[in-house]
């Protein structure tokens, strides 16, 4: 076992933060917390380690990405409209999907996120499991606690609803009809998917820090009977459900279309609520959709620079709050600054979260327990002897700055000015997983292997395949209509 010191310890979003503060960690887990005199005197022969000018508080859990240690700038094609920035990844290689993750999971323990929930994503190379024990090797080694889905899509994988797609088609060139055809399925069929969850369960039962979960990439990709299918055996396996819902203006008219008693409805009818759900975006849910939301109990994930990027507006968090509803925050690999800073994305969520005279250190429990509770983990988010040993050491120099006034709350500074790069060490299980300075060659080595897979796929795939998915892009926006309505 350990103890931990620093100016200042943070237990739980809402707690007082207790002055020179001290938490000890043993066999993976909180052992005590309190001042640090009290705890040098109840385990006095226990190690201690001081972090000046620091906070320890909870880590931060990072509730919906994908793995992608690559943004969309980075890989070559712009911020768009969703559908058809989703269509000019067709003209895109994949770039080697351990290497993808493990950079994407070293740079959020650089950021102070210990936790995080892989959504569903597929790279339709032909082999999806492999791709998925790719990424959860990656979540292994490198120590981020994941809750990994295993996705699931079988309908709109081009336009939605599938009625559209005939027309849809032969409004295209033959090059683009020709990609189209050349593409392999994202995912496997249904009972594939129900015998890959059996044997990942095998394979990670009693798994310190990989919990699995079910990811149905969306309504309007999942038709009804894989929904059901889907949620009776995370019901009986005690699994999580996690999808994409009402994202975009496109896919809130095909939800009216398919759903008239409301989308919500339809996945209660269907079972889904049976088994702990967490939705990701909800940046078009409607009035009915809130309330229905709020009484099925589901966690909402809001991801804001995404959804602003990608000109889906920015989520309604400060009236989901007012409702009462349970508000996670994801980055989806698609940042307000394109990078995994959490506490900036933070930030952003606590502006479009905030009413009237609104204390910003409510937002804080959206990055810690509503976090814990979108990845169906209870045992995470805040630092309470039996709970796991998920913690970061965040510097307050650069916050605090030439003057900080004694009447600014600590966690009110946080909340205004702390940034990922204040992050000095990150622990996960009791285990130490990112130091500030140390830890950046880990980055630069996973940052070359990545950057040699991304380039080699960029040549293979070449550009008339680019043009091809340009092509499709473009008849995507004219078939859903510029923007967003």
């Amino acid at each position: 076992m350990r103890i931990l010191e620093a100016e200042a310890l943070l237990a739980d979003a809402g707690a007082s933060v207790i002055p020179e503060g001290a938490v000890a960690v043993g066999e993976g887990r909180v052992l005590a917390i309190g001042p640090a005199a009290d705890l040098a005197r109840q385990f006095p022969q226990a190690p201690r380690e001081r972090f000046e000018h620091a906070l320890l508080l909870p880590g931060f859990v990072n509730a919906h990405q994908h793995g992608r240690g690559l943004s969309q700038i980075q890989l070559g094609y712009p911020d768009d409209a969703l559908e058809p920035w989703i269509a000019r990844r067709r003209g895109r290689g994949a770039p080697d999907p351990y290497a993808l993750t493990k950079l994407a999971a070293l740079e959020m323990l650089a950021n102070g996120v210990t936790a995080t929930l892989h959504a569903n994503y597929s790279y339709a190379s032909g082999d999806y499991e492999a791709e998925l024990r790719a990424s959860l090797r990656a979540y292994e080694e490198t120590g981020l606690r994941a809750t990994v889905c295993v996705g699931y899509a079988d309908r709109g994988g081009l336009v939605y609803p599938d009625a559209d797609e005939a027309a849809f088609r032969a409004g295209l060139s033959a090059q683009a009809r020709a990609l189209l055809d050349a593409a392999r399925p994202a995912y496997l069929p249904l009972d594939a998917t129900l015998d890959l969850m059996d044997r990942l369960c095998a394979d990670y039962a009693g798994h310190p820090t990989i919990t699995l979960a079910y990811g149905p990439a969306g309504p309007q990709w999942v038709s009804d009977a894989a929904w059901a299918a889907l949620a009776k055996d995370a019901a009986a396996r005690g699994l999580g459900l996690h999808f994409h819902l009402l994202e975009s203006p496109a896919q809130a008219r095909c939800a009216d279309a398919l759903y008239p008693e409301g989308v919500l409805a339809r996945l209660e009818a269907l079972g889904v609520f049976a088994a702990k759900a967490s939705a990701a975006h909800f940046t078009r849910g409607t009035a009915r959709d809130i309330a229905q939301a709020l009484r099925l109990g589901l966690v909402i994930v809001a991801n804001p620079g995404s959804n602003l990027r990608l000109g889906n507006g920015a989520p309604a968090m400060a009236h989901w709050r007012e409702a009462g509803l349970t508000v996670a925050l994801g980055t989806d690999n698609c940042a307000l600054q394109d990078n995994e800073d959490y506490l900036s994305e933070l930030r952003l969520g606590d502006l479009l979260a905030r009413a009237a005279g609104a204390d910003p250190a409510a937002t804080l429990p959206m990055g810690t327990r509503a976090g814990a509770q979108a990845c169906f983990r209870d045992d995470i988010g805040s630092l309470h002897p039996g709970l796991r040993a998920d913690l970061v050491a965040l510097d307050l120099s650069r916050l605090r700055g030439a003057y900080l006034d004694t009447d600014t709350g600590l966690v009110e500074a946080v909340m205004a000015r702390a940034c990922g790069a204040d992050v000095v060490m990150t622990m996960v299980e009791g285990e130490e997983r990112y130091r500030r300075g140390p830890a950046a060659a880990d980055i630069r080595r996973g940052a070359a292997d990545l950057a040699a897979s991304a380039a080699l796929g960029a040549r293979d795939i070449g550009a008339p395949a680019r043009r091809a998915a340009e092509e499709i892009a473009q008849a995507l926006r004219r078939h859903y209509g510029d923007g967003p309505s």
